[in-house]
């Protein structure tokens, strides 16, 4: 699998589409979480789009033990863009990821053709519960298991939230402490109005986490921002409802490259 060594750090990611493909697509993970969890909406993807799903740092197979920051995850991402030879791509992130991929569209706009920001923030700020559990568990403590269920749609079958359990693996609780830290410490509220990146906000209308006040705001406070609601979805559409999700995706993309 390719690895890309960036600031002493072996940064695996995964890749598929033509290499000549105009449509290009960089997919940025959430909280404690990995590349695998794009695989199916990957694969579904037209024949005419690149893609590169990044295992950020400490995740899935690439080295490090993560970052408390945003930043530090835009600059491994720049990194690799460089390495891939990319420009006027889209980066799609996740939550965590979603912030990723603001923080790089604040400071690497250029690159940027369009931005899609799925079940995310401009500020995201933890339940200080969720920290201290995290915490605890990262120092060794035993804690109580969260629900397993407190991400999703009420509507969503127990099998969904069973896949997605196991595309994330095995994660140690020191690497989702600092996961949440970089969550918790995220605000870019103030920065928002001057991203000038296109952008679509895609929200699943279930999502407690990630609320959609959260994506209305962006469609507010970017001048270039779309609104695509998912209903019958928490925090996680590409599982929930994928058929919505990959449609509305590649529309987007679509409309993104036929209009340069």
């Amino acid at each position: 699998m390719p690895t890309h060594r960036i600031d002493g750090l072996d940064i695996h990611f995964v890749q598929g589409g033509p290499q000549d493909a105009a449509k290009r697509l960089l997919y940025v993970h959430g909280t404690g979480c990995n590349a695998g969890v794009w695989a199916r909406h990957c694969e579904s993807l037209p024949p005419d789009c690149r893609y590169v799903c990044v295992d950020l740092a400490g995740h899935g197979g690439s080295s490090g033990a993560g970052f408390r920051g945003t930043a530090d995850h835009a600059f491994v991402i720049e990194g690799l863009v460089e390495h891939l030879g990319w420009d006027r791509f889209v980066i799609v992130g996740h939550s965590l990821g979603g912030a990723i991929a603001l923080t790089y569209a604040v400071y690497h706009p250029n690159r940027l053709a369009a931005m899609v920001l799925v079940d995310t923030g401009g500020r995201l700020r933890v339940a200080p519960e969720v920290l201290d559990a995290a915490r605890l568990a990262a120092s060794g403590v035993e804690v109580p298991p969260l629900d397993r269920r407190w991400t999703y749609s009420p509507r969503t079958p127990d099998t969904v939230i069973d896949q997605v359990y196991r595309d994330l693996g095995d994660v140690s609780p020191e690497l989702v402490y600092r996961d949440w830290i970089a969550d918790d410490s995220f605000d870019f509220l103030s920065r928002l109005w001057a991203v000038r990146t296109p952008c679509l906000a895609v929200c699943g209308a279930d999502d407690p986490i990630t609320p959609l006040r959260n994506h209305t705001f962006f469609q507010g406070s970017m001048p270039s921002c779309e609104l695509a609601i998912i209903e019958d979805s928490g925090h996680w559409p590409f599982y929930e409802q994928p058929e919505a999700f990959d449609r509305i995706v590649v529309d987007y993309v679509d409309g993104v490259y036929g209009s340069e």
